[in-house]
């Protein structure tokens, strides 16, 4: 079993008005990821890279072929709790600290209350947070952001990360920090 899987994953967009010219994203993109391996999508802007996690991930579907993830169909809804995602831009909501959105991040995956503390207190530390747990949101930088980010994609200690464009944002001082 694969960790991810396509095959001949396609996708079509379609453009202008009335929406009648397909373009492209995907073109019959056949991949293979054990389990135990690091893999990025490398590649210029519209090469597909975003769109094939977003089809991976179910938030938008193929127009032909297949993904599966972990060995099940991307659309089965059990495999959420075995994925994270941290998307290009993320977005949090301003008025909570770092503390609260990594606690409801736990309550939204069903952690209990003290493995919820655990874990927000283990990947506040990891992401290097330490000084900022109790900063709003909408004081965090960029690179914060994107940290914070990680840190919530990890709070169901998933056995798939997607990270897309994981290069924008962190400078390198704090992206060494998290690593």
């Amino acid at each position: 079993m694969f960790a991810v899987e396509t095959v001949g994953l396609t996708k079509d967009y379609r453009l202008g008005f009335w929406r009648g010219r397909p373009k492209r994203a995907l073109d019959g993109l056949d991949l293979r990821v054990e389990g135990s391996e690091i893999f990025g999508l490398l590649g210029p802007n519209g090469a597909g890279k975003s769109t094939t996690l977003k089809i991976l991930l179910r938030l938008i579907f193929p127009t032909s072929g297949t993904a599966r993830i972990l060995g099940r169909d991307a659309g089965d809804v059990a495999l959420r709790a075995r994925v994270g995602y941290v998307p290009e831009n993320p977005y949090f909501y301003d008025h909570l600290t770092a503390e609260e959105f990594l606690n409801y991040a736990g309550q939204l995956f069903g952690l209990a209350a003290s493995e919820r503390r655990r874990r927000v207190d283990e990947l506040i530390e990891r992401v290097g947070l330490s000084d900022s747990r109790r900063v709003r949101l909408g004081k965090f930088s960029k690179g914060m952001t994107q940290r914070l980010g990680i840190a919530q994609a990890l709070v169901n200690d998933p056995q798939v990360l997607f990270l897309d464009e994981p290069n924008v944002g962190p400078r390198p001082s704090g992206a060494e920090g998290s690593a």
